[in-house]
C-alpha cells in the first residue's frame, strides 16, 4: 500500500483524501480565488509560471497509473504559500459522481472538453479532454475574469448558429499573442489534434524571458520576491487608510 501511495507524490501533484475526494490541505487559496483577487498582482512572468506548474503536475499525471484527471479546473489548482501551484482533486471518479454530477456547476460545462460534453453517458475523463480543460483555464489566468470569458456575451448568445464551435475569447493584441497558438491548439475540435503536456511544457518554458529555468530555487526566489513586492503594495495602502482614519479621529477630538 505504501509503495501504490507514493508512486503518486510528485512535488507538482499534492493530495489529501477527504470525504471520497483529493484534496489540497495545505493550501489555503485555489487558482481561481487567487485570480479573483485584484489586490495580487501578477506579471506576465507570473502566470507563465502558474500554467507551467500544472503543465508539470499535469504530464507526471498523464504518465501515471491514473492516466488523466477529468475534472481539471481552475478550483481544483491550489496556490502554497510559496505561491507553487498544485494539481488536485483527481481520482476516485465513481465516488465524485454520486455528488457533483447530480447538479453540475457552471465549471463543469466550461471546463469540459466539447466532445465529453456530447455523449449521454459521460467518460470520466480522457487525456485530450484534460489539454481542453488545460486551455481554459490558461485563458482564465491571461485575462482574469473566470473561466471561458467572452466578451459581450449576450449579444453573442443570440447571434451563435454557424458552423464554427463556440471557444473562449482571445485576442493577440491585448498582448497574448505568443499564448493564442498554444491555447488554440488545445481546444481544437478534434481530440487526435490537440497537443499533450509534454509539448505544452518545452512551449511554455519557450515563452519565458530565461527560457523556463528549471533551477528551483531561481523560479522560488523570483516567486518570493513578486509575493513580496504584493505585499508591499498592500501595506502601504492599509498604512494610507491607517493614517487617514486617524487624522479623522483627531478632527472629531
Amino acid at each position: 500500500m505504501n509503495s501504490f501511495i507514493h508512486s503518486f507524490i510528485h512535488y507538482d501533484i499534492c493530495y489529501y483524501f477527504k470525504n471520497g475526494h483529493c484534496n489540497e490541505r495545505f493550501c489555503p487559496q485555489n487558482l481561481q480565488d487567487i485570480l479573483k483577487n485584484e489586490s495580487i498582482k501578477l506579471d506576465w512572468t507570473f502566470k507563465l509560471s502558474l500554467m507551467l506548474d500544472i503543465v508539470k503536475g499535469m504530464d507526471y499525471l498523464h504518465h501515471s497509473p491514473l492516466h488523466f484527471h477529468g475534472h481539471l479546473s481552475s478550483t481544483s489548482c491550489v496556490v502554497d504559500s510559496r505561491f507553487v501551484l498544485k494539481v488536485t482533486d483527481f481520482g476516485l471518479n465513481v465516488l465524485r459522481r454520486s455528488d457533483s454530477e447530480k447538479c453540475p456547476g457552471f465549471d463543469h460545462w466550461t471546463g469540459k472538453a466539447p466532445e465529453l460534453l456530447r455523449q449521454s453517458i459521460p467518460a470520466n475523463g480522457t487525456q485530450k479532454g484534460d489539454i481542453y480543460s488545460f486551455a481554459i483555464i490558461a485563458q482564465e489566468v491571461v485575462y482574469r475574469r473566470g473561466p471561458f470569458y467572452i466578451p459581450n456575451y449576450g449579444q453573442l448568445c443570440r447571434t451563435v448558429g454557424g458552423c464554427s464551435p463556440l471557444r473562449p475569447h482571445i485576442d493577440p493584441a491585448e498582448g497574448v499573442e505568443e499564448l493564442e497558438g498554444i491555447m488554440v491548439s488545445c481546444w481544437r475540435e478534434k481530440p487526435a489534434e490537440r497537443p499533450d503536456f509534454s509539448f505544452l511544457r518545452t512551449a511554455i518554458k519557450k515563452l519565458f524571458p530565461n527560457g523556463g529555468s528549471e533551477n528551483i530555487l531561481d523560479n522560488l526566489l523570483s516567486r518570493m520576491e513578486q509575493y513580496a513586492c504584493n505585499l508591499e503594495e498592500i501595506v502601504s495602502e492599509r498604512t494610507a487608510e491607517l493614517q487617514e482614519e486617524k487624522k479623522r479621529a483627531e478632527g472629531l477630538l
